[in-house]
C-alpha cells in the first residue's frame, strides 16, 4: 500500500525555512526504510504555488502489516514533534493500487 502524508506549512513560514524543511524531513523519512515491510520513501514538493493546495506529500511504500510498527518508529514521532507545530494542515490518505475505485472495464 502507498502511505500519503500530505502536508500544507503555516503561511508565516519563509522559503528559506521550507526548503530546509525539505531536505530534513527526507533524511528523517529515510529512516523509516529501516523498518520490516517498507519498501520506498518519496517526499514530492507541490509544483503549484497556490493558496488553495498543500505544499508537500510523502509518500511511504510498505506492506500494510508495516503500519503499526511505523506508528511507533523514532522517525515518525520525531516527525509529529519536531514540524507539528509548523503546519496548517495534514491528511493522510492510504490507498492500495492494485484496487482502484473505478478499475477499467473491458471495451465491449
Amino acid at each position: 500500500m502507498k502511505h500519503c502524508i500530505i502536508v500544507k506549512f503555516n503561511p508565516n513560514i519563509s522559503m528559506k525555512m521550507e526548503n530546509s524543511f525539505i531536505d530534513q524531513i527526507k533524511q528523517l523519512f529515510d529512516d523509516c526504510l529501516e523498518i520490516e515491510g517498507i519498501h520506498d520513501v518519496k517526499v514530492f514538493r507541490n509544483c503549484v504555488n497556490r493558496d488553495n493546495r498543500a505544499d508537500i506529500m510523502i509518500e511511504i511504500d510498505m506492506e500494510k502489516s508495516a503500519l503499526e510498527e511505523y506508528d511507533k518508529s523514532d522517525a515518525h514521532l520525531m516527525w509529529k514533534a519536531e514540524y507539528g507545530r509548523f503546519i496548517a494542515s495534514k491528511t493522510i490518505f492510504d490507498y492500495d493500487e492494485t484496487k482502484p475505485a473505478n478499475p477499467k472495464h473491458p471495451k465491449v
